[in-house]
């Protein structure tokens, strides 16, 4: 093989890694954001001007998918003594917006599993999330649905219901996540 073979050879490469990356976004999806994207969006968002970051601050993230794998939102967990009361800590669900999310909802008084369910309401799958504490004795799983715009921000009033069957899905975030440092 003679040089300008190896040449082309490279650029026939190198062009395809290209395409990989361009044929994505010509059929209209977003290319998943890089992991410390998804960090530095929350520095930024959960920061607060007047008092700073709250040093205590975890989070846990998962991805919701579309059948055709592109990532149609981001479920995130937040706790630490900013975020936490005793009836749960504060969910977050964005989406991804060019290199960058944008906020679908901040839902309050969470608690660890989160679920997504099969069922979608208003094109978006509803959310299960377990409620107790706070005066709730025992514990349930309520269900999130979007209503076109956002995710109801409390669990534990209207429209939100509780679940009285198990309902199909798959659990984002378990029980047992203990999340990662966000400023450090």
């Amino acid at each position: 093989m003679n040089m300008r073979e190896i040449v082309n050879k490279c650029r026939i490469g190198i062009l395809a890694v290209c395409m990989l990356y361009v044929i994505p976004l010509a059929n209209g999806q977003e290319l998943r954001p890089p992991d410390n994207t998804l960090k530095q969006f929350l520095q930024k968002y959960l920061s607060n001007s007047r008092f700073g970051a709250d040093k205590t601050t975890r989070f846990s993230s998962a991805f919701v998918k579309r059948s055709d794998g592109t990532i149609e939102q981001v479920v995130v967990y937040i706790s630490g003594q900013s975020w936490c009361g005793s009836g749960g800590c504060t969910l977050l669900i964005m989406e991804p917006h060019n290199s960058s999310y944008s906020m679908i909802s901040r839902t309050t008084i969470v608690r660890l599993p989160i679920r997504v369910l099969h069922h979608k309401t208003n094109g978006r799958n509803d959310i299960g999330v377990w409620v107790q504490g706070g005066g709730i004795q025992p514990g349930y799983e309520a269900v999130l649905q979007f209503d076109g715009k956002t995710y109801p921000g409390n669990p534990t009033v209207p429209p939100v219901r509780r679940l009285t069957e198990k309902a199909a899905g798959e659990v984002l975030i378990p029980r047992t996540e203990n999340g990662q440092p966000l400023f450090e």
